[in-house]
């Protein structure tokens, strides 16, 4: 389960990336700074937010999947030595 959480994690990552720096170099000119036009700029921002959380929770998921299994292997090692 950990592996799908990290790799579901990082192409969401990996796409979250992509659409931002996409973002950056279509918008990052010279006519935003003198015009500021950034209402445009609103539903691309929701979706990078979006998708920074979707991100956020997998990657939480996949470190308590890791923390747990591990927790059981050193509870199920104290239980041997008894």
């Amino acid at each position: 389960m950990k592996t799908g959480y990290l790799i579901s994690a990082v192409v969401i990552t990996v796409i979250l990336l992509i659409i931002a720096s996409q973002n950056i170099q279509t918008t990052a000119s010279f006519e935003m700074l003198v015009h500021l036009n950034n209402a445009s700029l609103a539903p691309s921002i929701l979706i990078l937010s979006v998708l920074g959380m979707i991100s956020g929770t997998l990657y939480t998921l996949a470190i308590q999947s890791m923390l747990n299994k591990r927790q059981e292997e050193i509870h199920e090692s104290e239980e041997s030595e008894f």
